[in-house]
Formats: C-alpha cells, structure tokens, sequence
C-alpha cells in the first residue's frame, strides 16, 4: 500500500500536477515553480498595501508598541537568535559524532531546544497579532491555491474566471484551501525522501546529475517538488556511493541516513576498525546499538572464570557455570 502512494507520489511530480475532485468536477492542481514565487512575491506586496491603506498596523509597528509596554522587548527578541545559533552549533556538532548513542542524545538536545525556540516565537507571534505582514501572506497563499486549480491536464484552462477571488465568500475559499492542504501533503520533504529510497525508484538514481535526461526539462523550469525530488535523489546516492556495508535498517530510513551520510567518513572508517579489532575501550560509551548503526558484529567477552570464582568466595557450582555462559 504505501509503496503504491509513493509511485503515485513520483508520478505526479514528475507531472508536475495532481488530479482530483471540486465540487464533482475533475480538477489538475498545478505543482509550485519559483517563477510562481516571484508573482506571489508581488501578490503579497499588493494585499500589503491594501492592509496599510485601511489603517492596520504593521509588524514594525506592533513590536514598537509592545517595547514600550514591556511585553516583547529587545531581550526576547535576543533570545530567540541566540536560540537559533545554539541549534546550529548543536547540528554543527552533531555531524561530527559516529556512535549512534551519542547521535541520538545530540538530536533529543537539539529537539528540546527547538521546541523552546517555538514556543518563544509563538509567544511574539500571539503578542504582535494581526499585521498588513501576515494580511498580506494570507491572502497570497490564498490566492495562489485558487489559481493552481485548471480544468485541464496541459494546466491551460484555469477552473476559477480571473479577478472571482477577491468576490468569493470565505466557505467556498475554506473548501479550496482544505483540498489544496489534503493534496499536497503528500508531498512534504519526509515524503518525498521515503519514495527516494523506495525499490522501484532505484533505476532512476544514476540520472539525478542531468535534469534534462530526468525530467525532459531544463533545471530552471522544474517545480520545486522536482528539485527537491532531484535533490534527495543525488544526496541518496552519494551516501550510497561513498558509504559501504550501509546496515539495512538504515538504508530504508531517510532519518536515519541522513545522519549516517552526514557523519565525518573518516571518523565512522576509525570507529568501525577500532569496534572490528575489539578496540572498542577507546571509544567510551560504545553500545549493541552502536555496532548495528555501524554494521560492526559485536564481539561477545570471554568470562574470566578466577575473577568469577573469586567474587564467589572461591568455588563455582554447575549453576553458576551455566549463568555465566549465558544459560538458564
């Protein structure tokens, strides 16, 4: 079943469109460009000056108001940069360690410390209210969800009539907004790195380096669900390339890829030797989850049987014995 959505999924981005049903009508919804952006860019810069226009105050001018009553001062804002540097620094840091232990307690550092960051910004963002900014980016993404629906597959017959939107009420703007949301989050970036890593797409990962011999398009005139596609495609196959004995359960694992792609080669190539030599005392903190995050066979420890007999006051029964090798 799911492998099934993710060919779905490669289809429609390579596509460059999705097919669904408003009000019993077929419809293809058009897949964002970054030639889009820029006249979003300038939809939003229109809806801004409508807002200014009516009086309501910008976002400059809700963050002067609220320094002068003391709710969001020049210390909250430093906050929240800081936060963000110390989240970088944690990534910067985590990219250098090998041992998955030590992977995974930096990420739940980072985790945590990206939820304050959230919650603080939230804060700001519940303070400064409504702004001509977020009037203006509203009323954009509003606007280009309505205009990505067409009647046909070649995207030429637009499903609403030019200037309808600002005429439309708010039920049937929700109706559009709630299908667009539903189609489209099917392509978020977890997504599209699982369909990377599927077995049916395996063929296609020696074309990503030629978008031409990928897409049929130059790179310029690609969606940006067909660059990120082509993008994760080519760190994929780096990490593949460049990384050997790759444990299985990682491979399928975007995540978990990812972090394995990103840690220094060199480094994993020291710790691998040193946890295949049984050298493994060097590398504090080394545990079954490391050799298996590293595709390293855990070497099991003899017993030393006088040190056994010793903590036993000097004998051993069968009972004992049978402990120590690991039967009960």
């Amino acid at each position: 079943m799911e492998t099934t959505k993710r060919r779905r999924i490669f289809r429609d981005v390579v596509r460059g469109f999705s097919e669904s049903t408003l009000n019993s009508e077929k419809v293809f919804v058009k897949h964002l460009t970054p030639h889009d952006q820029v006249e979003l860019e300038e939809i939003e810069e229109r809806y801004f000056n409508i807002a200014k226009n009516k009086g309501v105050p910008t976002e400059e001018d809700m963050l002067a108001m609220l320094a002068e009553e003391n709710q969001w001062t020049e210390k909250d804002q430093k906050i929240i940069e800081e936060k963000k540097e110390f989240i970088k620094s944690l990534s910067t840091a985590k990219n250098k360690l090998v041992l998955k232990s030590e992977i995974d307690q930096q990420q739940d550092l980072i985790d945590k410390e990206n939820k304050l960051l959230r919650d603080k910004e939230l804060q700001k963002k519940s303070l400064i209210g409504n702004t001509c900014e977020k009037y203006a980016k509203d009323r954009m993404n509003d606007f280009y969800m309505i205009k990505s629906f067409f009647y046909d597959r070649e995207l030429n017959k637009p499903y609403f009539d030019d200037g309808r939107f600002d005429d439309m009420q708010d039920y049937e703007i929700s109706d559009v907004v709630l299908l667009y949301n539903s189609i489209f989050e099917n392509f978020g970036e977890e997504s599209i790195q699982h369909t990377v890593l599927e077995d049916f797409y395996s063929p296609y990962l020696s074309f990503a380096e030629d978008s031409m011999q990928f897409y049929g398009k130059p790179f310029c005139e690609l969606t940006y669900n067909q660059i990120r596609l082509i993008v994760y495609t080519r760190v994929f196959k780096n990490i593949f390339d460049y990384n050997d004995n790759i444990p299985d359960h990682i491979k399928s694992d975007p995540k978990k890829l990812l972090e394995f792609g990103g840690s220094s080669r060199e480094e994993k190539d020291k710790a691998v030797q040193k946890l295949q030599t049984g050298d493994a005392a060097t590398l504090v903190g080394a545990k079954k989850e490391d050799y298996e995050y590293l595709g390293v066979k855990e070497k099991t420890k003899g017993v030393d049987l006088h040190e056994e007999v010793k903590k036993k006051g000097g004998s051993l029964n069968m009972e004992d014995l049978m402990k120590l090798h690991g039967v009960e």
